[in-house]
């Protein structure tokens, strides 16, 4: 199962990977526009173009049929919604959201009710995660410092020794249940929990892209911003598995159209994506593909001297 596919003149914004019959792959074009393809074998299984809605008011009937269209064709909620001035978050079940409003606000939805959680005024938030099964939230601000919230309760502000520049692009990302959040400013991998202590820091050799983890947290995949080397790691201790080049997993990956452009050399990753078999999505301009661990040159690990 290794397959690309040439979809659009411009670059994938987002990949989603959603469990379901079948498991599919959400590649977002634009913010407003996803298109669904079945993961084990590329086909097609239709798009969506998002309405145009008004966002002043979450609690109306035109709201709620809204949220209604938000579901992949396997019937699998839309994990994160991408509209100008609100970012859409939402749990495997759909029963809670996190609303990221105008950069700096957060509110939480749950049985219907909508909560706002507390944010300092000044503050504003560059990435966030949902726990798309507990409701824990994580929120990276534009000073460095984690924001926990456990549905609507503010856990903690962590100061995790992070800089976030305007140059580089920071990520968050967190297991289903909490259990690992994997915090990244560019140069600088931190992974913790809910209790804000950092269980380990990795100084990475490059700057990164891209980063996402498997929904059990098993591992943390990363893309080079400068190389295109994808990189994975054990999610448990950031200890480097496996890595290989992007165009190379591209090269060796089917081509399910009898006239694909392949993606310009130096092109950055766009999008990534990992499930818990180690399968990986990524996108390099308009072009998926979908990979495995298997594919990817592993690394010797470090072994005691007897």
């Amino acid at each position: 199962m290794t397959w690309r596919l040439h979809i659009s003149n411009r670059a994938i914004q987002y990949l989603d990977i959603l469990d379901g019959e079948p498991t599919v792959v959400a590649a977002w074009s634009r913010r407003d526009r996803v298109a669904y393809y079945d993961l084990e074998t590329g086909a097609p299984l239709g798009e969506h173009a998002l309405r145009t809605i008004a966002v002043e008011n979450r609690q109306g009937i035109e709201w709620q049929a809204f949220l209604a269209e938000l579901v992949a064709p396997n019937g699998a909620p839309l994990p994160i919604v991408r509209m100008p001035h609100i970012t859409i978050y939402t749990t495997d079940d759909g029963r809670m959201r996190l609303y990221h409003v105008n950069q700096h606000q957060l509110y939480l939805e749950s049985e219907d009710k909508e909560v706002p959680l507390e944010v300092e005024e000044t503050e504003e938030f560059r990435v966030l995660a949902l726990d798309r099964f507990l409701g824990l939230s994580a929120a990276l601000a534009e000073d460095g410092k984690l924001h926990v919230y456990q549905q609507h309760i503010r856990v903690g502000v962590f100061d995790l020794g992070l800089s976030v520049e305007r140059d580089l692009m920071p990520s968050v990302a967190i297991s289903r249940g909490g259990g690992s959040i994997f915090v990244c400013d560019g140069q600088y991998i931190i992974l913790t929990d809910s209790s804000g202590k950092a269980r380990k820091k990795l100084e990475t050799p490059y700057f990164v892209g891209k980063m996402a983890c498997s929904p059990a947290g098993r591992y943390l995949v990363t893309s080079d911003l400068e190389t295109g080397v994808v990189r994975v790691y054990h999610g448990a201790d950031l200890t480097l598995l496996r890595q290989r080049f992007a165009v190379d997993l591209m090269a060796k990956a089917t081509q399910l159209q009898l006239m694909g452009d392949p993606p310009p050399i130096s092109v950055a990753l766009s999008a990534l994506a990992i499930d818990n078999r180690g399968i990986i999505a990524f996108a390099m301009s308009g072009v998926i593909c979908v990979t495995a661990l298997t594919q990817m040159d592993e690394l010797p690990r470090p072994q005691a001297l007897l």
